[in-house]
């Protein structure tokens, strides 16, 4: 008799014990864990719950074999007259910034302290550079490549590149 006295008391200590008509501890744990993997499958279901995308590259018509990560930035060195693609394993919106300032359009050739960058966009989610110094370079230019997810806005990579002699 005083065990039923005890379990019907508010609060309790006594695990799996609940008033009448109350849902015990142990069904509402596993309610809300229910409902927090329902919200994790709708999440990756739609594409937002991927924490990154990635970035192959190829240098000079060769895989590296290595990949940039969103979120991680990279930095790469060429030698001028080498090219460069990028291939996103999703489509992304590119930046490419020369001096500090946006290059936009694809078929675009800047020239950068006497050095040729053209920029083709060849998909969604591939871009080339293409790079050449006639001349040589009195020293070596530094360009930034940048990659915005339109899937997910928050996800970035970030591509510094170093053209030299």
């Amino acid at each position: 008799m005083v065990a039923d006295t005890i379990r019907a008391l508010p609060g309790s200590a006594r695990r799996g014990t609940a008033r009448r008509g109350e849902p015990s501890r142990r069904l509402r744990t596993g309610a809300v864990a229910a409902l927090l993997l329902a919200a994790a499958l709708a999440l990756s279901a739609c594409g937002g719950g991927d924490a990154m995308f990635e970035i192959g590259v190829v240098i000079g018509g060769q895989p590296t074999g290595g990949v940039v990560q969103s979120g991680s930035p990279q930095q790469i060195a060429i030698h001028a007259g080498q090219s460069l693609e990028f291939d996103a394993s999703e489509p992304v919106q590119w930046r490419l910034e020369v001096g500090g300032s946006a290059v936009t359009g694809s078929g675009t050739t800047v020239v950068y302290q006497d050095a040729y960058i053209t920029v083709t966009e060849l998909s969604a989610s591939r871009i080339a550079l293409d790079t050449s110094a006639p001349y040589g370079l009195a020293r070596a230019v530094p360009i930034t490549l940048t990659a915005v997810s339109t899937i997910d806005s928050a996800l970035v990579a970030t591509i510094d590149v170093l053209i030299t002699n």
